[in-house]
């Protein structure tokens, strides 16, 4: 996910974000098909699940797990919401408790300037439902990347 994250910055930082109109559908189509090839072959076709890079930045990717680096018990997240007009209004920091059940779903990596040079330092993520009964899931949450691990979950899960 790290090789990932780092080729797509590269990418756009190198070859997008100095063009002329980097905002431009053709520059945005552009750079969409180039962040799913890139998911494809480097995080999902080794596991024989390339077809679903073809839904990056489109739905949350319920088999890539988000959970705490260096065993957190908690972390700081932003939730988001939407407003009337369908735009995502960020909160304030708070420390999300992780439980055993908790379970957070990758949707993408995130950048406050998406048009501009990225470090794209957060990790957004959606809450999925869990086996509990009583959880909610489906907020949307934003994660400093330096608080995540990845975890792929298949038959047995794994580090990605």
């Amino acid at each position: 996910m790290f090789d990932f994250k780092e080729a797509i910055r590269h990418i756009w930082n190198t070859y997008f974000a100095t063009s002329v109109s980097p905002m431009s559908p053709e520059i945005q189509d552009a750079f969409s098909s180039i962040e799913r090839a890139l998911l494809r072959v480097l995080v999902l076709g080794p596991h024989g699940l390339g077809d679903l890079a073809d839904s990056y930045r489109l739905r949350v990717f319920e088999n890539i797990l988000i959970m705490p680096a260096r065993s957190l018990i908690e972390m700081p997240v932003r939730f988001g919401h939407n407003d009337p007009n369908g735009n995502i209004l960020w909160e304030m920091k708070t420390m999300l408790g992780i439980e055993p059940n908790t379970r957070l779903g990758f949707y993408d990596f995130f950048d406050w300037d998406p048009y501009g040079r990225v470090d794209l330092p957060f990790v957004r993520v959606r809450e999925l439902p869990s086996t509990d009964r009583n959880s909610k899931g489906g907020r949307i949450a934003l994660i400093e990347q330096i608080h995540c691990q990845f975890m792929l979950e298949l038959k047995g899960s794994e580090s990605i």
